[in-house]
């Protein structure tokens, strides 16, 4: 387990946080975030084109789904980081374990099964690609509150310390939102949305943010 890169100056007035991508740390990841973000129209709109619309989504699902995700950018040298002991928790993809774009031929092939999910991924990078050219970014993802837990500073001790960082290695940061109240957070602290992409038929609505860009 490894301590995050954090304020020394305001230590006293946030909770401890800590990075590791050890099995427990993805397994809770997986769980916050996906009872933290069940209810959101786009994770509602994906599940149910994975599973089908006749079958009820289940959070079971959608924490094994997010688990693949986390481990697929564990191995690609994201760092799990949490606050409060898990009161908050995140995923920070560090410049150069950002996955890159897929293909055309890898979008073809997952739009076969996924065509609603395949078109979001598509616009997605692109809106990244559209913003930062070929400039390496640190990414936020599956950032998650415990819904079950109230802690003051949680968030923000997950978010400070890295956006610092990346101000001071001058490099960008990178995150989409899925609901305005995700997108409200992360523009308090800095982050400012440079695209909506529309996904389904109902036109569910992400935000793709940025920070620190133009670089100072």
């Amino acid at each position: 387990m490894e301590a995050a890169p954090r304020d020394e100056s305001q230590l006293s007035s946030k909770p401890q946080i800590t990075s590791s991508n050890a099995p427990e740390y993805r397994h809770k990841l997986a769980d916050i975030s996906s009872r933290a973000s069940f209810s959101d129209s786009l994770n509602s709109l994906f599940q149910s084109e994975r599973v089908g619309p006749s079958s009820p989504v289940k959070v079971e699902d959608l924490y094994e789904t997010t688990l693949f995700r986390i481990e697929t950018k564990v191995r690609l040298g994201s760092q799990i980081v949490e606050a409060d002991s898990f009161a908050a928790v995140a995923c920070w993809e560090p410049p150069g374990a950002v996955h890159p774009n897929h293909s055309v031929e890898e979008l073809a092939e997952l739009a076969m099964k996924r065509p609603i999910y395949a078109e979001f991924v598509r616009d997605i990078e692109a809106a990244r690609t559209e913003s930062l050219g070929e400039q390496k970014c640190w990414q936020l993802s599956l950032m998650a509150r415990d819904p079950s837990r109230t802690s003051q500073g949680a968030v923000r001790a997950i978010l400070e310390p890295y956006v610092e960082r990346a101000k001071n290695d001058k490099v960008p940061l990178w995150c989409i939102a899925g609901n305005e109240r995700a997108r409200d957070v992360y523009s308090y602290f800095g982050f400012k949305v440079v695209k909506v992409v529309e996904s389904g038929p109902d036109k569910v609505k992400t935000w793709c943010m940025v920070c620190n860009w133009p670089l100072k």
